[in-house]
């Protein structure tokens, strides 16, 4: 055979089994062997997977000039980087054993010892070196070197009882096959740890979303609008002398409304979320005054344990208090409604409707408001893209309509990118 067709021979079954040993990482005890973690177990599996590998290779050789050459190799090596020196003599043993089985007796006890030789050295190395295997260019030097010491051995074993006619001239097969295999390996582990790391990054950037929703809620339930906090104080003081119960109501709806704040869960019933609403709205409506504000809420008995995501209301109920309410002069409501749309899916509507002339506000935006834009961005996360949030202005109010698959979310907690809700445009 032609070098240049044992080269390209080579090549495909080492292109083989590197893709049979990358589709084997997804394998949760080779995955952390990959990033040097696991138990025994774990390293069992590495052997046993080196061992099938290399059973593989060895029935993937051909013949060069009365020798047979093929990939073992590579399941043993990978054995060893990833298990250490037991797996990869067990690999080594097992592999060589299969090899010898297939060979005439004269050669049958140096493929043995070939493969032992390759499993052992690659496995103290790994073990007493574990930054010489993390990267494909030192396990390429690693895997060259360590075939180049076994080659020398044998090859200095059969000129010393005389058996090397066939192995020494055939130097240079050897020497491709040496290439061949440490190429492989250094394939291997070149693209698992580039799965591995992606996984990684993945797994990362998922926690750091995490750890941002995680300090976004908490920021949003340590704030309410100091200018809110200032009028509800405001509104309580004036009504301790003119309605004492009336005050004590109102302190109690503040309490209940940063309480709910402070220490509500990820998701809530729909009940606690119109509670907390009420509480807001009771506060705005002692503000600008009972005649200026009516609250109405319709959520049937029902639907009232439906989880739906916690402070889902507020920015709704606010928003229409803000920029509907208070920006005309005469009466309005505000209207909390709840309603099935089919069997899956629950929708929540906040209505407001005024009357009278408009209110002078130092600034108006006509686009969609931060609150109802990053409120959006948390239920499009939350549910995947399931659920919906649209705002319908009219002459006389608006309508917000949300509508979420019933179930509650599919993610752990929401998403919100929390901004400053005051003053802000629908």
């Amino acid at each position: 055979m032609a070098p240049t067709t044992m080269l390209v021979e080579l090549a495909e079954k080492m292109g083989l089994l590197a893709a049979a040993a990358l589709v084997a990482v997804l394998y949760p005890p080779l995955r952390k062997r990959v990033l040097g973690e696991g138990d025994r177990r774990d390293k069992l599996a590495a052997a046993l997977f080196g061992l099938v590998l290399s059973i593989w290779g060895a029935l993937l050789g051909f013949e060069v000039s009365g020798e047979h050459f093929n990939v073992r190799a590579i399941g043993v090596l990978i054995a060893a980087l990833l298990g250490g020196p037991k797996a990869g003599l067990l690999a080594g043993l097992g592999g060589g054993l299969f090899y010898a089985s297939r060979v005439d007796a004269e050669t049958a006890p140096w493929v043995l010892v070939a493969s032992m030789i390759d499993g052992g050295l690659a496995g103290l190395v790994a073990k007493r070196h574990p930054d010489a295997v993390k990267t494909a260019p030192r396990v390429f030097a690693v895997s060259l070197g360590i075939q180049a010491i076994h080659i020398v051995l044998v090859g200095v074993a059969l000129l010393a009882i005389g058996h090397a006619e066939r192995y020494v001239p055939a130097w240079p097969a050897h020497l491709v096959k040496l290439l061949v295999n440490a190429a492989g390996v250094a394939l291997f582990v070149a693209v698992a740890r580039i799965v591995v790391a992606r996984e990684e990054q993945a797994a990362a950037l998922a926690e750091a979303r995490a750890a941002a929703d995680h300090a976004a809620l908490e920021a949003l339930r340590r704030r309410l609008e100091p200018h809110f906090l200032f009028n509800a104080l405001t509104a309580i003081r004036a009504s301790i002398r003119r309605d004492p119960d009336r005050a004590r109501e109102l302190v109690t709806d503040l309490a209940d409304l940063y309480r709910y704040l402070l220490s509500h869960p990820d998701e809530a019933p729909l009940a606690k979320e119109v509670e907390h609403a009420s509480s807001y709205l009771a506060i705005e409506r002692a503000r600008l005054g009972e005649e200026r504000l009516r609250v109405e809420v319709e959520v049937p008995e029902s639907l009232s344990n439906e989880k739906v995501p916690a402070l889902l209301l507020q920015p709704l109920v606010e928003n229409a208090v803000k920029h509907g309410i208070a920006r005309r002069a005469g009466p309005g409501v505000v209207r909390i409604c709840a309603l099935l749309a089919d069997e899956d899916r629950l929708t929540l509507e906040v209505i407001d409707e005024c009357s009278g002339a408009p209110v002078p506000a130092p600034e108006r935006d006509d686009g969609a408001g931060i609150a109802l834009r990053t409120l959006r961005e948390r239920l499009a996360r939350a549910y995947r893209g399931r659920a919906s949030l649209t705002l319908s202005i009219q002459e006389s109010g608006a309508v917000a309509r949300v509508s979420l698959p019933r179930g509650g979310a599919r993610l752990p907690s929401p998403t919100p990118a929390p901004r400053p809700m005051s003053g802000e445009p629908r």
